[in-house]
């Protein structure tokens, strides 16, 4: 796969994510707080790392969306405006998937949802702006 393709496969899963969640949100009764959560942690994460992609970073394999973030931050200074709540996103990557839960009401993953949107759009506007044709 060409640096490009690679870009699009993980901006397409980021947003998968995303539209997963928000199919859940919408539809689901009573709805899994945890799993909504989750998949926006994921299209955070996955959407930083289309960003490290792009600029041959080494994709490092770990959730932790505020690290990912500093290091897209290093490429270009606008990722510090998304540094807290990237940070805000860690704890839905592990904690949701394991019986020890926390606390997540429905605004926590409407804002959620709305994070996720914000950084999947700002990075897909960002890498499409800066691509050209081959």
């Amino acid at each position: 796969m060409s640096v490009r393709e690679d870009v699009a496969a993980w901006l397409q899963i980021a947003y998968d994510d995303y539209d997963s969640a928000l199919f859940l949100f919408e539809n689901k009764h009573p709805k899994p707080l945890e799993i909504i959560c989750y998949h926006c942690q994921q299209a955070v994460e996955k959407s930083l790392k289309a960003f490290l992609c792009a600029n041959d970073m080494e994709i490092q394999k770990t959730h932790d969306a505020g690290l990912l973030c500093q290091r897209c931050a290093e490429l270009d200074n606008r990722f510090m405006d998304f540094l807290e709540l990237c940070d805000e996103m860690v704890v839905y990557a592990t904690h949701t998937r394991y019986p020890v839960r926390i606390e997540i009401e429905d605004y926590n993953a409407s804002k959620a949802l709305q994070q996720a949107l914000a950084i999947y759009n700002f990075i897909s506007g960002t890498l499409v702006g800066n691509q050209s044709d081959p």
